[in-house]
């Protein structure tokens, strides 16, 4: 097989101009090559007179649809084989919640050629533990879990979780919520719906009809009846901080606790665990940064503005100061989009299907004397699941176990509490904890994506990669999801089927 010669490299991919390139793409398809002097547009610029000089004769419109998609992606195959293989290949990481922690763990790990600049807005972002974190109450000072959003978690570990949204009665939990919604007609606390929306706000938002309409596609057209995927990465999340090879992720003590998670009906899914996921993210940037040194650079107080395109790759990305005025040009190899909630404006402006939407969720932490070893579902009075206590490692000043509450979903924009969120969750573990005080609640916007599955892999730019979505599941596939991605823009086999996560199961367009 003939591959590219890089005649000319730079961040900005501007030199592709071997003759042998076109002879040989074109070869594949209608025997026709292409001049030397139009090789660099053939392969960096995806425009219609591409699909015509690589064409046969009398071609149907299907026909030269099929054969421009698998040119482009041979075309970004090729581009990503040709850069991970030569040195200092350079990833900008856009996002420093769980998803890009662990696409920047994965990376280092697997080349030791690729170097790794992670961006995010929040200053904070490079502090780590600086001592081991016995009680709640020192957590909390140290740092409050509420600063970074990504961190805002219910604690649990769970892959036992695979059924998605998708699969779900439209009736009971869209419809009906939504028409009662609409109406502002509200059930009794005790049957209280697990999904919400704000209409109002709502019907001005484009971006949620794009998600509506991304949601309605994947439920009765082109989504899958089967949660093997949702299962394969979830188990594959487990293996990953299970694995006694990887003395980084071993050395981590982020309070892993609960065996197994109670269910309505009485079973224990063995499987199932808890741990905290702010305490996993501060000291894997601190371990990270004593392994890996110079390959390692953490930008934090810098918010990504825009994405800059030449010639239909990525050049660079416009980055400014949380505390100041100040814009720099961020340019590398590879761009990852893995800041969660904000990844879609980036995308859009780049048209690439990105249909994540914010869904709030509630959390609450309470304490009580009664030790429980496995994590509990919460249900109402009709038997219906809405969310999950776990059991913490840490206990409060009195000697209490600590518990994490998490559940719902709201669809409305605003961050304010919802009192009778938090009180309905209190209510529902006070069945399994009659003893239990409120310590503190919070609620975050989680990303959620239209059919339920994060977006993990490359788009239709080739030096751009997406790693988000990941909703409510984010620690519970967050290592899995930076080890698929890593993997895919190395040019490694994933060690499971990466198909059902790939962004280019939705359409752009929409």
């Amino acid at each position: 097989m003939i591959t590219p010669e890089w005649t000319a490299r730079s961040a900005r991919w501007g030199s592709l101009c071997d003759p042998a390139i076109g002879s040989f793409l074109c070869a594949k398809c209608c025997q026709r090559p292409i001049p030397s002097d139009d090789v660099t547009v053939a392969l960096a610029r995806r425009c219609r007179w591409r699909v015509k000089l690589c064409s046969p004769p009398r071609m149907n419109g299907y026909r030269a649809a099929s054969v421009h998609k698998k040119l482009r992606h041979q075309h970004r195959r090729m581009l990503v084989r040709k850069l991970s293989e030569s040195p200092a290949f350079h990833v900008n990481v856009l996002g420093g919640g769980i998803a890009g922690l662990c696409t920047t763990r994965y990376l280092l790990k697997y080349s030791k050629d690729c170097k790794v600049t992670l961006i995010d807005k929040e200053p904070d972002l490079a502090l780590s533990s600086p001592k081991p974190i016995t009680s709640y109450d020192e957590q909390v000072s140290s740092r409050p879990h509420r600063s970074i959003p990504s961190r805002r978690n219910g604690n649990v570990l769970c892959p036992s979780l695979t059924v998605p949204w998708t699969s779900k009665s439209m009736w009971k939990e869209v419809a009906e919520p939504a028409i009662r919604g609409a109406f502002g007609r509200r059930p009794a606390a005790a049957g209280m719906p697990s999904v919400s929306f704000d209409w109002p706000t709502l019907v001005k938002d484009r971006r949620f009809w794009s998600f509506a309409a991304h949601f309605m596609l994947q439920k009765f057209a082109f989504g899958r009846q089967d949660h093997q995927c949702n299962r394969s990465i979830l188990e594959y999340n487990m293996r990953c901080l299970d694995d006694r090879e990887d003395d980084l992720i071993q050395g981590i003590d982020y309070g892993r606790f609960a065996q197994g998670t109670l269910s309505i009906d009485g079973t224990v899914a063995q499987m199932d665990s808890s741990g905290d996921v702010d305490l996993f993210c501060r000291q894997l940037i601190g371990s990270m940064r004593t392994a890996y040194g110079d390959r390692l650079d953490v930008v934090a107080g810098e918010e990504v503005e825009t994405l800059h395109s030449r010639n239909g790759v990525i050049c660079g990305a416009t980055t400014k100061a949380t505390d100041s005025s100040d814009r720099r040009l961020r340019t590398g190899d590879a761009f990852v989009v893995a800041l969660g909630n904000a990844s879609y404006p980036l995308c859009n402006a780049m048209g690439v299907a990105c249909p994540v939407y914010p869904a709030k969720g509630h959390l609450v932490t309470v304490a009580s004397e009664i030790d429980r070893s496995h994590n509990l579902t919460l249900h109402d009075d009709g038997g219906g699941g809405f969310g999950y206590a776990a059991p913490m490692a840490f206990r409060d000043n009195q000697g209490r176990r600590c518990y994490r509450l998490s559940g719902f979903v709201d669809f409305e924009l605003h961050v304010d509490i919802n009192h009778r969120r938090v009180n309905a969750l209190v209510n529902a573990c006070r069945k399994y904890l009659p003893d239990l005080e409120v310590v503190d609640a919070s609620c975050c916007h989680r990303p959620v994506s239209a059919d339920d599955r994060p977006l993990i892999g490359p788009t239709k730019v080739p030096n751009l990669f997406l790693c988000t979505g990941l909703g409510s599941r984010g620690w519970s596939i967050g290592c899995a999801s930076g080890s698929i991605l890593a993997s895919q823009i190395l040019d490694i086999e994933p060690e499971i089927d990466a198909a059902p996560f790939l962004p280019s199961r939705f359409r752009p367009s929409i």
